[in-house]
């Protein structure tokens, strides 16, 4: 079987995937670059000790929009919830 997008994203972000759902297949191959980018910026800003603390539950396409859901360290609630809604809106609508 080759090796997807997302595969390529969940192994370079492996740990924000290890307790978590995987990018799920009705996520539209033309948004995985955004999804790259929101994964990019949760790990640039979740400081390696709180990362145990982070995991994706969800992320996939919901009534034609990006719907993603997650488990954060309580202190970094309100700068991953901004990356989140960046992502989203820069996301077209199906």
């Amino acid at each position: 079987m080759p090796i997807t997008i997302r595969d390529t994203i969940m192994a370079r972000y492996s740990w924000q995937f290890q307790r978590g759902r995987k990018i799920d297949n009705c996520v539209p191959t033309q948004w995985l670059p955004v999804v790259e980018e929101l994964c990019m910026s949760i790990e640039e800003t979740i400081p390696v000790a709180d990362r145990p603390a982070f995991y994706w539950l969800d992320i996939k396409e919901k009534h034609g929009a990006l719907a993603v859901d997650y488990v954060a360290p309580s202190n970094m609630a309100s700068k991953i919830e901004a990356l989140v809604a960046a992502a989203i809106v820069r996301i077209p609508l199906l």
